[in-house]
């Protein structure tokens, strides 16, 4: 490839579009996960030949594209503010890029294999977890394999973010072999890939979770009509198998409700003659001087009648009047073993499911809302996640949504029931486990995300600390840190002495 000037523009927008356009087609509506494993690899041949502040210019390209695409959704609710969120995720992306691309001039060429997976994965972990309530983890690069079942149990072991850094690992492998074309220049990407393939087999369940088994039963229905939902949550109960929990969507009591509440009453009584846990989502009084003037609960009512749960959820959807945070997370025991319950938003990040698990929950219910004007994007996205949470965790999770995707999805992340929004109003039931055991994502896995993100920021700012020192001894007549590098290296191109 030439170094001019104008052959690396276009190449870096090329392969920037090129690499966008095959990152947003491994998500829905083609879910074509099988690409993700090289959607990254035509961006990343270019990425060694440019300047830093070109490897975030393009960089920043291939986040347009890829966000462009694959938060359509949120452009379409949002508007303005969605656009501005897509360039300020893009922008993010792109610096990662810069980062990635100021470390190799420092190291080498050939650590871009680890360098581009650290740097892409720990701006994935910053932007997904690492900000208390403005956090955002749609399109995670692990995500993309949650129709790939087998690749996905990997999650078990490092949690979704691992996956992310296998996918960026074995891409940037792939483009160091293309780069270089030299035998001995395959080996990393053979090495990644039976890694790989060895973590996917020690991954793998072994046989069928030994748990205790209970039918469960989601509703599903949006609506201002309160007896409809009394009126499903009934034929729930009046399955042939009989479900232990019936689970109704978030928002569904929206004005504030407590136990006298009329179909919190009636829902008491069904709970009682058919022996049956409801767990509803509801709106209650927040306290004085609150940022909303209601809490975005989930009741769990027991076979007596009583409210034993009261879940708040954790992370609001921001910009949104959503509820408060809520303080604390908690676990409920029942005759079949303890549950746990997170409200829709929640599901998306690693944390708070798993501290539900490390409360001793072991089984998941969650109670969602994805609103019937909003986009199908949005909603399939959304339920792509939840398979792997249940992986991460080797937890059942049962969730009913109020106009999106309902599921009961299993411990080794296959959907069991399914009810989408073009079927309506209704209720799905099926067989869960209540799941004891401790996956090593749970027992010290989650740990991973941690020192990626933070291996990232400190690389940011060693990055920036060299680089105020290099301009104090440029003005005091000292040679530039990037010119003994070059000088050093005899691969290094003509774009690396321009950076």
């Amino acid at each position: 490839m030439k170094t001019g000037r104008s052959p690396s523009w276009a190449w870096g927008v090329l392969a920037a579009l090129a690499s966008g356009g095959l990152m947003s087609a491994c998500y829905w509506p083609l879910n074509l996960h099988f690409l993700a494993w090289i959607a990254l690899v035509p961006w990343l041949i270019v990425l060694p030949r440019l300047r830093p502040d070109r490897a975030w210019l393009f960089g920043t390209l291939v986040g347009l594209v890829f966000y462009r695409a694959g938060l359509a959704w949120l452009c379409t609710l949002s508007g303005p503010l969605g656009v501005a969120a897509v360039i300020g995720l893009a922008l993010w992306m792109g610096f990662s890029f810069r980062v990635a691309r100021l470390l190799m001039d420092r190291l080498s060429g050939a650590a871009m294999m680890w360098i581009v997976p650290l740097a892409f994965v720990g701006q994935e972990v910053v932007r997904c977890e690492g900000l208390a309530h403005y956090r955002f983890a749609y399109l995670a690069w692990g995500y993309s394999q949650s129709h790939n079942i087998w690749i996905a149990q990997i999650a078990s072991i490092g949690g979704v973010y691992f996956v992310s850094f296998l996918l960026v690992a074995f891409n940037a492998a792939v483009a160091h072999g293309l780069i270089h074309r030299r035998v001995r220049s395959w080996l990393p990407m053979v090495g990644i890939a039976t890694v790989t393939i060895l973590l996917g087999f020690i991954s793998q369940p072994a046989g069928s979770p030994s748990g205790r088994q209970v039918t469960v039963a989601c509703v599903q229905a949006e609506t201002t009509v309160y007896d409809e939902y009394l009126q499903l949550a009934t034929e729930a109960t009046n399955y042939p198998d009989k479900p232990a929990f019936v689970v109704l969507p978030e928002h569904a009591i929206y004005d504030y409700a407590d136990e006298r509440h009329p179909t919190i009453r009636a829902l008491a009584e069904l709970a009682r003659d058919k022996g049956v846990y409801i767990c509803i989502g509801v709106h209650t009084r927040a306290e004085a001087g609150a940022a909303c003037d209601y809490d975005n609960v989930a009741l769990l009512i027991d076979t007596q009648g009583h409210i034993v749960g009261r879940q708040a959820k954790s992370v609001p959807v921001p910009f949104f009047d959503d509820g408060n945070p809520a303080r604390s997370q908690e676990t409920v025991e029942t005759p079949w073993g303890r549950t746990g319950t997170y409200i829709c938003y929640d599901a998306t990040f690693t944390d708070l499911p798993r501290r539900l698990v490390d409360l001793g929950a072991e089984l998941l219910l969650a109670p969602l809302m994805d609103p019937e004007p909003w986009p199908v994007q949005q909603r399939w996205q959304h339920a792509d996640i939840a398979p792997v949470r249940s992986i991460e965790l080797r937890r059942c999770a049962v969730r009913a949504a109020s106009s999106g995707v309902s599921q009961i999805i299993d411990a080794t992340g296959h959907v069991r029931r399914q009810r989408t929004r073009e079927q309506g109003p209704g209720v799905i039931c099926g067989p869960v486990e209540f799941c004891a055991g401790r996956t090593p994502f749970v027992r010290g896995g989650h740990l991973f995300a941690t020192a990626v993100g933070a291996a990232f920021l400190l690389a940011v700012i060693g990055l920036t600390l060299a680089d105020w020192w290099g301009k104090v001894r440029r003005r005091r007549g000292g040679p530039r840190s990037s010119d003994a590098v070059v000088a050093d290296d005899p691969t290094a191109t003509s774009a690396d002495a321009d950076s």
